[in-house]
């Protein structure tokens, strides 16, 4: 029986590679995108803040010390996210799936706060767009950079497995998509995806577990 090529655009955890049944699948994987922590100060801040990634929290921790001082109220995307901080002894305000729906949330119910959002230097622009039309103090904090670590291949994979969208960038830079189907971690790889390919499908809930779960089942139903 040939094997089914899937290829993880971030390496994975023990636990979850074992998922992949290696009678079935013929798994590859590599870190595509490296992640660097800058230097900054954090401001002092009475109002709230934003994390949409563990990266960002781990940015933020690995440079401050006093840093109980510094936050009020915490808005999160992610389960992952959201256990992190939990971890460094901060309480979670909301924790939403994804960037629009805590977007959302804050337009209905904290319009009033200001905001800053710790994040990469990559801009999510309708993030940022939404909170300028809808009025809402939001000052945008860059904690740490994506750099690209493009690998190429030289074969065809039944499914790639995207994490971010400069993942995806980092990916196309020695390769093509091909007619592999392409498995996003959420609502922005997503829509990144779509501009080069047909073949996307987006978790509902944004976890690497779900990316593999949702990778299993559409090769369950072939």
């Amino acid at each position: 029986m040939k094997k089914i090529k899937i290829l993880s655009t971030r390496k994975l955890n023990k636990d979850l590679r074992h998922l992949f049944d290696d009678l079935k699948f013929d798994f590859y994987q590599d870190d595509f995108i490296s992640i660097q922590p800058l230097k900054f100060n954090l401001p002092e801040h009475n109002g709230s803040w934003i994390f949409t990634s563990k990266n960002a929290v781990d940015a933020v921790f690995s440079i401050n010390k006093n840093i109980d001082k510094f936050f009020n109220k915490i808005y999160c995307v992610g389960e992952n996210t959201k256990s992190l901080l939990l971890k460094k002894g901060q309480k979670i305000t909301k924790m939403a799936q994804n960037s629009s729906i805590l977007a959302d949330f804050i337009s209905k119910t904290a319009k009033n706060e200001e905001f800053i959002f710790c994040r990469s230097d990559i801009k999510n622009e309708e993030f940022s767009i939404f909170f300028k039309k809808k009025n809402i103090k939001l000052k945008e904090l860059v904690v740490y950079n994506n750099i690209a670590e493009p690998i190429k291949y030289n074969q065809v994979f039944d499914a790639i497995l995207f994490y971010s969208p400069s993942g995806i960038k980092s990916f196309m830079t020695n390769n093509s998509l091909n007619n592999s189907y392409c498995i996003c971690i959420g609502n922005t790889t997503s829509k990144y995806i779509n501009q080069y390919s047909d073949k996307v499908l987006c978790c509902k809930v944004p976890t690497i577990e779900n990316v593999i779960r949702k990778t299993i089942k559409l090769f369950n139903n072939d």
